[in-house]
């Protein structure tokens, strides 16, 4: 909203300059912005109380701890109620209707060169004195007006929506709309004459032979006029202050404003006024506890201070207060405030966020796991193994959906979406990981390492499900070069590895693998991770086709599901390191091949070796000198000691016992 300093600076009777006094108004809330000699105003959408001069009077004034007083001059009018000027209103759009008729119009002059270059800064075109005038009002006071030319209406006036989508209306401007049936339509006798709350009729609008006017003043509700504008390209000064509310009891204040106004600059007859209402709904008082405020804001506030400053902003106290909380009833034009806390955003903006005095917080007590959860432990295992983490906005297609998900699945499907072709909630993360990884390799980048944390969507039966997991991608085409070895290349091994290391890091133990033959997203390469036979997971090589040509060069994912991984009852421990040297033993042993060696690593860590401190396969072969069915296994041994230098006998001992084991378990043969 646009305001010219001067004439705001005149009507709030201030001598700030214009920095300062736009400094006051976003000490408020209310960001300002200085263009040449004009204040432009933020104001967010809670707050359509604020965009009129009376508005941005009572904050202005709140502030200096000064209570606003409406001295507006106008004329006063009664208001009747009539069947033959105003049939019926929809109460569900409409909670009350005033028309102002006036007539034998003579003698009508432009509005004052003040007023003219306020409606001009505002942004506001001067089209005809008459609608000038009810602009002017309208930015004056905060209450939208529509003039019509009384001669061109069929009375009586209903206030009403559509039963069809059949009515076409020529629009002021010469536009044609088809009306809508969610939208409010002013109707008379002979049809639709306006969009309630968004525009007129150009037949029944004014015109330089109108003598005769009906000013319409109304209040339609605001999540009746909400959306109903862009339905038809439209974006009104009207609508903009009727989708977030304007003060419901100022209509009649409105009309005899503009009945003052008009006598400046117009002869006319006769002024009649009309009305048709409904009760508005009693708005529940709001408690407020001021030991609870001061310990919440940092503040010593007296109950006296918080009575002054809610009432300098509308808020009366309520009688008969006999509890220690503090009631306050809501002002009408206040559409924002119904909670506590509400009450307590008034106090802190009128006594200044600048003014709250700073407060060392106070030191608590230390945490024993800096970590809260799975989640965070396995985030932060990503984060120092290389991977960047990624947001997006949970909406997707039809497609995107199908393409990622089980058949068996079912959308969770969005009333209101923000993007018709995204009118669904994301099943899986991977879609916005694809087109992340796509964009990423068209800036020249072949090492990538992602991962995304949130929510997945689906419907069930009767209601929604929602899960949390952790989805990370893995597209490495940059050759792995090492001193001592040929290039190598992230394969399903590395991604594997990867993820147990991320899982250990977290804390999670015992993981277990099994083939996943199910999923749209990998291809044969994949395998379900489990953690005390639960799924908690699966990783593997992305299936291209997946990806809708997004990827096309090999890629490797994981999902994790955190909700599902029971946490791990043990502490750990730290222990000293060894200041012992170790000792290493390589074994190759003949080994049936369709033995895996993870069932080995088992087998060994359950035999619990005596001074065994790792081992890992070294490698595996198959030729000639090996019989059919059996295969080559070396495995390195390391062995240390926390008290002592280890002797060949303790090392040979513990050997021994691990070639036990392997006989045994596996009749395992040493290789000659």
């Amino acid at each position: 909203m646009k305001i010219s300093y001067q004439y705001l600076k005149s009507y709030l009777g201030t001598n700030l300059s214009q920095k300062n006094l736009a400094d006051v108004f976003t000490q408020v809330g209310f960001e300002c912005e200085i263009d040449g000699s004009i204040i432009d105003f933020d104001i967010t959408p809670n707050r359509g109380d604020v965009l009129s001069l009376m508005g941005l009077a009572r904050e202005f004034y709140a502030f200096q701890n000064i209570r606003f007083t409406d001295n507006i001059s106008k004329l006063k009018v009664s208001f009747a109620k009539d069947k033959k000027i105003i049939n019926s209103i929809d109460s569900s759009g409409c909670s009350n209707y005033h028309l102002l008729l006036i007539k034998g119009l003579q003698s009508i002059k432009e509005l004052d060169a003040k007023k003219k270059n306020f409606l001009k800064k505002a942004g506001i075109p001067l089209i005809h004195p008459l609608v000038d005038l009810g602009n002017y009002v309208m930015l004056e006071i905060g209450a939208p007006m529509h003039v019509f030319d009384l001669d061109k209406l069929n009375l009586p006036i209903s206030v009403s929506f559509p039963r069809n989508n059949n009515i076409n209306l020529e629009v002021i401007g010469g536009d044609q709309k088809k009306i809508q049936t969610s939208s409010l339509t002013i109707c008379d006798k002979s049809g639709v004459q306006a969009i309630a709350g968004i525009i007129g009729g150009q037949k029944s609008s004014v015109s330089k032979y109108t003598s005769n006017i009906a000013i319409e003043a109304a209040f339609f509700k605001p999540e009746k006029i909400a959306n109903q504008a862009r339905l038809y390209g439209l974006a009104t000064d009207a609508s903009h202050r009727f989708e977030r509310g304007i003060d419901p009891t100022i209509q009649k204040i409105a009309l005899e404003r503009y009945l003052l106004l008009l006598d400046r600059i117009a002869c006319f007859r006769t002024s009649e006024g009309y009305v048709l209402e409904n009760k508005l709904p009693v708005k529940k008082n709001i408690s407020l506890n001021v030991e609870r405020f001061n310990a919440f804001s940092g503040l010593a506030l007296k109950e006296q201070e918080v009575i002054k400053i809610l009432k300098n902003l509308g808020f009366l106290i309520s009688p008969n207060n006999k509890t220690k909380n503090l009631k306050f009833s809501i002002p009408n034009y206040r559409f924002d405030v119904s909670i506590e806390e509400d009450l307590y955003e008034e106090l802190l903006r009128s006594f200044g966020y600048d003014n709250i005095p700073a407060v060392k917080p106070k030191p608590g007590p230390r945490k024993k796991h800096f970590f809260s959860n799975t989640s965070s432990r396995i985030k932060s295992g990503l984060a120092s193994s290389g991977f960047k983490e990624l947001m997006h906005m949970p909406f997707v297609s039809h497609k995107i959906f199908n393409n990622l998900n089980p058949n068996s699945w079912k959308p969770a499907e969005l009333k209101n979406p923000i993007n018709e072709n995204e009118p669904l909630l994301r099943g899986s993360l991977f879609g916005s990981l694809f087109s992340a990884v796509n964009l990423n390799v068209k800036k020249g980048h072949y090492s990538i390492k992602v991962f995304e944390f949130g929510n997945v969507f689906k419907k069930s039966k009767h209601a929604f499900e929602q899960k949390t997991h952790i989805t990370g991608i893995i597209y490495n085409h940059e050759p792995i070069k090492s001193w001592n070895s040929k290039e190598s290349h992230y394969d399903f091994y590395s991604l594997k590895a990867d993820v147990l290391k991320i899982l250990n890091m977290a804390g999670i133990q015992k993981i277990t693998f099994k083939p996943n033959h199910a999923s749209k997203i990998f291809n044969i390469n994949a395998i379900n991770i489990y953690h005390k036979s639960l799924k908690i997971g699966v990783l593997g090589e992305i299936d291209l086709l997946s990806t809708d040509k997004l990827i096309k060069k090999p890629a490797y994912g994981f999902e994790l599901y955190p909700e599902a991984i029971i946490p791990e009852s043990e502490t750990w421990k730290l222990k000293p390191v060894s200041k012992f040297p170790v000792s290493s033993r390589d074994i190759n042993i003949l080994i049936n091949r369709d033995i895996i060696y993870a069932d080995v690593e088992n087998s060994v860590l359950q035999g619990k070796i005596k001074f065994l401190k790792a081992f890992n396969l070294v490698n595996t072969f198959e030729g000639k000198e090996i019989p059919n069915g059996y295969l080559s296994m070396t495995v390195r041994f390391i062995f240390q000691s926390n008290s002592k230098s280890l002797l060949e006998s303790d090392v040979s001992l513990s050997m021994k016992k691990v070639l036990i084991i392997l006989q045994d378990q596996f009749k395992a043969k040493i290789r000659a």
